[in-house]
């Protein structure tokens, strides 16, 4: 995308390694390269993040083995402090890197350990109109639009619809092709039985909180805030595209509820980030230095 708005060749690293640039149909490039051109370019290589940094050390100790005469700088979009003294441009830091972002988040391997809602995210949400528990719900259960239809099997679809209609329901996401682990319904016999029971968000946050499932994909903003505080866990919300976090209090709460082990685990991870961010920062450093004597070197030479 950055290539194509600024009318630049594209390569991958293997590309970039070999001299050869990605066939770009018949548009007209502002700069072009062949393969056995030498001439020093400004490359730009992105990433979409960089977490402990691993792969990024193994990047740039290949970059200096193959002695490009490119200006090579690196830029990812999200960067944890540990990662980030190894990129040259992040667009945001993030204190823990999980590897699923919105444009992958329906398809990454891990929805296997995930709770996901029905309406709203596999699904449309029902009108107020077609919410009438008679003729025109169980139209809508049958027929519902698909919207983020999964490419992996689903750990939990959890949904606020009542138990009697679970035929149906089963019945549109085998039509679908949804495959999923569990389907968790809730067990009032109507809707007002539901609302005095504490509602639709209380009874996903107690599912959520009662089990090891890393992320809840919640369809409905409002009910996002309600399970994130319910369970003291995150939940990622498709209406507004935004992670809902548990209030302070919901926080204390799941500390509590997994005891003193749980604020061990969470020093040594922050223990473990700043060696982390250490090492990478030394690895860079040493990285330039090398390339400074190479430079004097040459000049000398």
């Amino acid at each position: 995308m950055i290539a194509l708005h600024l009318n630049l060749p594209l390569t991958d690293l293997e590309g970039l390694y070999d001299g050869r640039m990605i066939a770009s149909g018949h548009r007209k490039l502002r700069k072009s390269v062949s393969g056995t051109d030498e001439t020093p370019l400004k490359v730009l290589i992105v990433d979409d993040s960089v977490g402990t940094g691993a792969q990024m050390r193994e990047i740039r100790a290949e970059l200096g083995r193959r002695k490009l005469p490119h200006k090579v700088q690196i830029a990812v979009i999200y960067a944890t402090p540990t990662g980030a003294p190894l990129v040259d441009f992040y667009g945001e830091t993030v204190p823990v890197l999980r590897h699923f972002f919105a444009w992958n988040v329906m398809h990454h391997s891990a929805i296997g350990q995930w709770c996901i809602d029905i309406d709203g995210v596999l699904c449309r949400d029902c009108t107020f109109e077609e919410d009438d528990e008679a003729a025109r719900y169980e139209r809508f259960l049958q027929s519902a639009e698909p919207l983020y239809l999964p490419t992996a099997r689903i750990g939990w679809i959890v949904t606020g619809r009542l138990e009697k209609y679970r035929t149906a329901t089963e019945g549109w996401l085998h039509k679908q092709g949804i495959t999923y682990d569990e389907l968790i319904m809730h067990p009032a016999e109507s809707n007002e039985e539901r609302k005095e029971n504490g509602g639709i968000g209380r009874f996903k946050g107690n599912f959520y909180k009662s089990i090891e499932s890393g992320l809840f994909i919640e369809g409905c903003a409002q009910q996002a805030n309600k399970i994130a505080n319910t369970s003291g866990k995150p939940v990622l919300c498709m209406e507004t595209r935004s992670m809902a976090q548990p209030n302070t209090g919901a926080l204390l709460r799941k500390f509590a509820r997994k005891g003193p082990a749980a604020y061990f685990r969470y020093a040594r991870r922050l223990f473990e980030n700043y060696k982390d961010q250490n090492r990478n920062a030394g690895f860079v450093e040493r990285l330039q230095t090398a390339s400074g004597d190479q430079i004097q070197k040459n000049d000398k030479t």
